[in-house]
């Protein structure tokens, strides 16, 4: 079966990571005019609460989550979503197709780029820590090996690397897919999968524009490396997920993962193919985590609204973008009516995920799905189950003023 599998993914044209990111839009620098983790938390303590939402939003918002995941063809979905209010999180169609398994609300997923935040989280703590420093050349700590073959190395500084100001090529190109086509299982390391970036022209000067580059966020990693004499994986353990309690989350690759996640799925030759063994660089920095909806709400409301991981100062650099674009350091904005929501997305080897909060209204919602279609839109998830909770004329009276605190 596995064979027949692989078999099958050898003629796909493959997604990369970069396909399913927020791209550079209008917002204006900084992503916003505050920081809702700067006031003190004994003040205003901003926990996520974990009581039910009334049964009135919760049957609304699983039919939104059924309802979506039938016009998106997705295998299966799960939707968490948190507000003053209280919580909800569902499941809807199936973790397996094959085995005809029922998607769980407690099922894990890969969530692609949405990694990209956790490292930049880690990559922060170092520069609070005085171990760098945004400004700092890469060349200051990779080899010579390496960045005498990425053109402009001796210009591009951390900051660059963290919002894709680089002007590095993706090294999810075609050279990469073709050989990944070849070997499908192939267990990618950081500094092979640079071989596919080496030599390439740039795609602008250091500093000039926007260019959304998986190869920043696997330079990242081996400078994470580097700088702590460790790996990024016991990194993001050791400073995120172990502090916050984040049980569900794993490096694909690098760690053992008990009980596993669900299986992934892609559509080759207008058939939903298990893809589940496809390697596409996974377990790298740029998007190798394995991760659980509870678990990213965990995470993006710790970072955002309690202030637990970045002091104000480095959580103003976080949100702060590069000139008009609307992303910062490992962290987007995205503008709806109900205000504006912080997060990332990702989309890997056939799974997507969604994470983001809307301060205005202190709501962290986060959607996974185990299909990778580019055709497919779980962010439209996202948008409707805000669209659910926030649509009580009575909802959060005198609740978000507080909220706005000034840089």
């Amino acid at each position: 079966m596995l064979k027949r599998i692989l078999a099958i993914t050898l003629v796909l044209i493959p997604l990369g990571l970069a396909g399913y990111q927020l791209r550079a839009g209008k917002a204006e620098t900084p992503l916003i005019t505050f920081v809702p983790g700067s006031r003190h938390l004994a003040d205003s303590p901003l926990v996520l609460n974990l009581h039910p939402l009334p049964s009135s939003s919760t049957s609304k918002l699983q039919q939104v989550l059924d309802e979506s995941r039938k016009e998106e063809s997705l295998p299966g979905a799960v939707l968490y979503i948190s507000t003053p209010n209280g919580t909800w999180i569902g499941a809807s169609g199936k973790a397996s197709l094959e085995a005809g398994t029922l998607m769980k609300p407690t099922d894990r997923f890969r969530i692609g780029s949405v990694c990209k935040t956790f490292v930049s989280v880690v990559v922060l703590q170092l520069v609070q820590e005085g171990k760098l420093r945004l400004d700092d050349l890469m060349t200051k700590f990779l080899p010579k090996e390496i960045t005498k073959r990425l053109p402009n190395s001796n210009q591009i500084t951390i900051r660059e690397l963290l919002n894709h100001t680089s002007g590095l090529s993706n090294y999810m190109n075609d050279q990469f897919y073709d050989e990944v086509r070849k070997d499908p299982t192939h267990p990618w390391t950081a500094t092979e999968v640079l071989q596919f970036v080496y030599n390439l022209a740039p795609v602008g000067t250091p500093g000039e524009k926007f260019d959304y580059s998986d190869t920043n966020y696997i330079l990242l990693e081996l400078i994470i490396d580097k700088v702590t004499g460790s790996t990024l994986t016991t990194q993001i353990r050791d400073r995120i997920l172990t502090p916050l309690g984040l049980n569900n989350t794993f490096m694909e690759l690098r760690e053992q993962i008990p009980g596993g996640f669900v299986n992934s799925y892609r559509k080759v030759d207008g058939v939903q193919t298990n893809v589940t063994q496809l390697n596409e660089a996974n377990g790298l920095g740029d998007g190798g985590l394995i991760s659980s909806a509870s678990d990213l709400a965990k995470f993006v409301h710790a970072l955002l609204a309690e202030g637990k991981l970045l002091s104000r100062q480095t959580l103003k650099q976080m949100l702060t973008s590069f000139k008009n674009d609307n992303y910062g350091l490992g962290l987007a904005s995205r503008q709806t009516k109900w205000g504006e929501l912080l997060g990332h997305s990702g989309g890997t080897a056939g799974h997507r995920a969604e994470m983001y909060y809307l301060p205005t209204h202190n709501i962290t919602v986060v959607v996974m799905g185990n299909d990778d279609d580019s055709d497919k839109d779980t962010y439209d998830i996202v948008e409707k189950a805000l669209d659910v909770v926030l649509s009580s004329t009575h909802y959060f009276q005198g609740q978000s003023s507080w909220w706005y605190s000034a840089f």
